[in-house]
């Protein structure tokens, strides 16, 4: 790391570059941010010579060596100008993607989340939270290979049953409701992780796993080819989920443990009125959690109440996003999950997979001399100006105007909560308590009306 302070070359670069170096480097101040050139190296250095712990000037550095493919040095002073300037983004994203180049998407990963954990809604959050997607997807394909390439080996060790994977869920019944297959299997793992004993196998993981064995995302697999699935994860168990939502009549979710032998537990099984589903789901998890043979403390089943939304057009328009995601649609996702956030401004599971839709395209089309760009990088809230100020949209106003939203947000369940929901077994015992109840409020007084044209 001899190049960070070099002192000798000041002396072969006048003052008067430098000075025009600084005021182009700290652009920002007008809120404009340049890109980066290697060709700005020595100035930084001179700079670097009077100024070692300037944490500007250490990430502006970084930046340019990373443009000019010094990967090993840019880490080493990327990582120094965090520690003065923690909340910039510039930092995670010169490290993190130093680290992909290298193939190392464990660690890119774990740089991503760890500046996401702590400064999540700083200016640059969005475009960190688009290269730790891909860095995910990139490790999950990866992974996926690997496991395939080793699978009669990997056949022979048996699944630790604490890795638990969600299979996608078969959703049968009325086709406006497909994507909750993957909104359903996506909350089913998030609210599973919340068990301290088990780990989970990620959504992204599985889904590469399906693509590279030509499976489908959307249809049940019988308990062979789940075994299969399970050796190449190696989880010693699966969870296959399904939903029949009928035109008429109560919606029924059941879901079965798949061991690595092949073995099949019996359905648990809820059932109740759509607008439920939410809550139906949380008395899945509890009711699955028994069959992992896990006994839920009372604070991991406040959590898993807690966790998500119960606001159903909410989840339904996140589920959409995650679908449009997946193949690659990422203006379609943004607008998916805007949707989700406005429905319910407490999702927030929603508000950051619409970060990183939004941020995506750019943070794909990105190059190394662009990384100072990205950075300071924001995003627009996905709930509108007009919304927030409680003004109207005239657009969104003739759009929602024939289907009653009767789906609180966590908010108002909290105080409402229905009482038509069963649980069942195929043995047909009880399960679970269910959440407290209380009189059913009359949705005037705490819902929202929203009405929705379909065009022919």
């Amino acid at each position: 790391m001899g190049d960070v302070h070099t002192r000798t070359a000041a002396h072969r670069f006048p003052r008067a570059v430098v000075a025009v170096s600084a005021s182009l480097i700290l652009a920002c101040g007008t809120g404009r941010v340049s890109e980066v050139s290697p060709a700005e190296i020595p100035v930084l250095q001179e700079q670097l010579g009077e100024d070692p712990d300037n944490g500007t000037l250490l990430l502006r550095y970084a930046a340019a060596l990373f443009a000019a493919e010094r990967c090993d040095t840019a880490i080493v002073v990327a990582r120094k100008g965090a520690t003065s300037r923690p909340k910039d983004a510039l930092g995670p994203l010169i490290v993190g993607q130093c680290l992909e180049q290298g193939g190392d998407y464990g660690r890119a990963i774990g740089t991503y989340q760890a500046y996401l954990r702590d400064h999540g809604d700083e200016r640059g959050a969005a475009s960190v939270r688009a290269r730790e997607m891909f860095a995910l997807r990139a490790q999950a394909t990866e992974q996926a290979r690997i496991a395939i390439q080793r699978e009669s080996q990997l056949a022979q060790v048996s699944g630790d049953p604490d890795v638990v994977g969600v299979l996608p869920v078969e959703v049968v019944g009325d086709s406006m409701y497909q994507p909750l297959s993957r909104g359903l299997a996506h909350i089913l793992i998030s609210d599973l992780a919340l068990l301290q004993r088990f780990r989970l196998v990620e959504r992204m993981r599985l889904a590469a796993l399906f693509d590279e064995l030509e499976l489908a995302q959307t249809e049940r697999v019988d308990p062979s080819t789940a075994a299969r699935v399970g050796h190449l994860l190696q989880a010693g168990q699966l969870v296959q989920g399904l939903a029949a939502i009928p035109p008429q009549g109560n919606t029924r979710l059941e879901a079965s443990v798949i061991l690595s032998t092949g073995e099949v537990s019996s359905a648990e099984a809820v059932s109740g009125q759509l607008r439920d589903l939410m809550r139906m789901e949380k008395d899945l998890v509890i009711g699955i959690s028994e069959q992992l043979g896990y006994t839920l403390s009372e604070a991991e089943r406040r959590l898993i109440l807690e966790n998500g939304t119960q606001n159903l057009i909410a989840f339904l328009a996140y589920s959409r996003g995650l679908e449009a995601g997946d193949r690659g649609d990422f203006g379609a996702a943004a607008g998916h999950f805007s949707e989700a956030v406005r429905a319910d401004p407490s999702f927030e599971m929603a508000r950051q997979q619409y970060d990183a839709a939004t941020a995506a395209p750019a943070a794909e089309a990105a190059t190394p001399a662009t990384v100072t760009v990205s950075a300071a990088t924001t995003v627009p809230s996905p709930i509108p100006v007009f919304e927030a100020g409680g003004g109207v949209d005239p657009v969104n106003q003739a759009l929602t105007t024939t289907v009653i939203d009767v789906a609180g947000t966590r908010v108002e369940l909290t105080r409402v909560t229905d009482q038509t929901q069963t649980t069942t077994r195929s043995t047909n015992t009880a399960v679970s308590d269910p959440p407290s109840t209380v009189t059913h409020r009359p949705p005037a007084t705490i819902g929202t009306v929203r009405i929705v044209f379909r065009l022919p």
